[in-house]
Parts: structure tokens; sequence; C-alpha cells
């Protein structure tokens, strides 16, 4: 059997990342605001949330990843080029406007990163409607369906939610990292939702992260929602408890820069191999950390993240006492 025949074989993932970015990622050995900085290094890459999920799937092995999006200007014919190279599949609308490029700063001497983010294009309707049809039209071959990530500008109100209806309709999970008309596109039938922390209780209003999830299931059908918060502890909601993962102390690291679209890379990857989401997103979890070891984002090794998921700990479930 030969690499495309096996490659057909895995179960494949639409990744629906409609605002993607030209990356530039630049090195400093220490970043001083106020003061001319010189960097020390300089990378540029095609990147944004669903690349770098669709990257993350790519390198963890078990399914086929197929990256949609807008695509304009200089910027979007170097994201194209490099996706090709890098031999991620795609299918990109041209746009007339410019994709987006944005800068992230890592300053090695305070181990911090700073996200610099151009605003997003503007796409037309009939820009929406191509893109959206080539999404509906290839469900039909695809085992899953990943949200990921903001929208660019224009009539896109129903975007999200749409795609996640007709996945719902064919019986296909839907895995949503995004805040983006977030009520909707929940109530549409999404399966897995994987965001962050301050995301959750920025789009809730709630004070408590764990208590803010597991009302997300009872609001709407959800299976489980997995929350990230960087270094801390993250936690899923999952059958009306909670989880909480512990993550191990992680020295050397380097760029912590498209982590948590890699937890959702992995953890779609792990639930369409028949893990259950508790050790999906372990798994994802432990590829995030991996990532956060290299340069470049949204990259790690396999090998490291099976390392670390042998660190990590689940604490007893807590029940839901509400």
């Amino acid at each position: 059997m030969n690499l495309n025949e096996s490659a057909q074989k895995l179960p494949r993932i639409l990744v629906c990342g409609p605002n993607p970015s030209w990356q530039k990622t630049l090195t400093f050995d220490e970043f001083r605001p106020r003061e001319v900085n010189r960097a020390k290094d300089l990378d540029c890459r095609a990147s944004g949330k669903g690349i770098n999920f669709a990257r993350a799937v790519r390198t963890w092995g078990t399914a086929v990843p197929s990256a949609y999006q807008f695509s304009g200007g200089l910027n979007g014919e170097k994201l194209e080029s490099w996706l090709r190279q890098e031999g991620i599949e795609f299918v990109s609308r041209g746009i007339k406007n410019e994709t987006r490029c944005c800068t992230t700063v890592l300053c090695r001497k305070h181990a911090c990163m700073t996200e610099l983010i151009e605003p997003s294009p503007s796409v037309a309707s009939d820009d929406v409607a191509f893109l959206k049809d080539r999404i509906l039209s290839s469900l039909h071959d695809a085992d899953a369906l990943a949200l990921c990530g903001t929208l660019p500008n224009g009539p896109l109100d129903d975007f999200y939610a749409a795609l996640a209806s007709e996945a719902v309709r064919l019986g296909k999970p839907v895995l949503m990292d995004s805040v983006a008309h977030f009520d909707e596109t929940l109530a549409a039938g999404v399966t897995h939702l994987k965001i962050n922390s301050g995301e959750l209780l920025a789009v809730t209003g709630a004070s408590d992260p764990e208590a803010a999830a597991l009302a997300l299931l009872e609001r709407f059908p959800l299976r489980c929602a997995a929350i990230t918060d960087g270094p801390d502890k993250a936690f899923i909601a999952w059958q009306s408890v909670i989880h909480r993962i512990s993550i191990p102390p992680l020295s050397g690291i380097r760029n912590p820069l498209g982590a948590g679209d890699v937890c959702s890379g992995v953890m779609l990857s792990e639930l369409l191999a028949g893990t259950g989401p508790l050790e999906a997103f372990t798994s994802g979890i432990a590829a995030a950390c991996a990532s956060c070891l290299t340069q470049y984002a949204a990259e790690f090794d396999r090998a490291e993240a099976l390392r670390i998921r042998g660190e990590m700990r689940i604490e007893a479930a807590v029940p839901n006492t509400n």
C-alpha cells in the first residue's frame, strides 16, 4: 500500500478557518518597549487557527485535514505557496482584499510573547456564498468538521451555524474552537467545544469557568466543553461532570503560539480514532505542551507529546451539585 492509499483510508477532517494570516515571528534576546529593538531571528509562514489546526492534525498522523479559507493579495499568495510546500490540502476563495499579517514578538530573557494582529479583511457576499457552497458540498466526503477562529468582515452572521447544522444533519461530529456567533453556532448542533478560560468567561459573562462549562452542556446539544488555561490546569465538562487535568512544568519553552490550535486538532483526531473525550482532550493538551518547546508555531514532536502525556494526571471527577 502506498502513502496516498494509506491517507485515503484515514478519517478526513474539513477544517473551516476562514480568517488565516501570514505570520511573522520576531525573536529577541530581550524585547524592551519604547526602545529600538533589533530581532535576532525572523520566521515567516502560513498561520491562523484553521491552518495551525490542520498542521497539528497532519503531524499527529491519524487523520487527514483539508483547510478551507478566504485568501487575498500578496499575503494570500505567500500563504497558499507555503501550504503547498508543507503538503496541507486547502481550498481558498480568492478575495480582492489582502489577507492579514500577524506579527509575534518573542522575548527570550523574559520568556514571554506579544502578538500584533492586523485588522481582518472584508469579504463580499459572493465570496461567502462560494466558500459556503464548497464546504457544504465537501461535507459528504468528510468525517468531521472543525470551526476554527474568528471570521473576516462581511455577511457571515450565520456562516458557522449553517455549516454546523448541515454537518450534524449528515451525522458528522463538529468541533468548535471559536467564540464567533457563539450561542447561535452552539445551538446549531456543535458536538465538541474547545476554547480557553478567558474566552469562556468573556462570552458567557460568568465568573466561574467550571460552572459556565457545565451550564453550556445544559443549554446546548454539546457532548463536552474542553477548556484550557495556558500552563494552569485544564478541565473538561463531560457527562455533567468536571474532570481536571494537571499540566507538568515545562522547561525550555520557546514559542507558545498556536498551542491551543494544536490541542484542538489532536483532540478531534483522537475522537475520530474512537478515543473518549477525556483522553482525547488530554492527548491534545500534551501535544500543545510539546508545541511550546519548538521554535515554530503549531509544530511539535509526537514522541515528546506522548512523553508529556505520561506525566499528566487527571483528578477525580467533581460531580455537578447545582
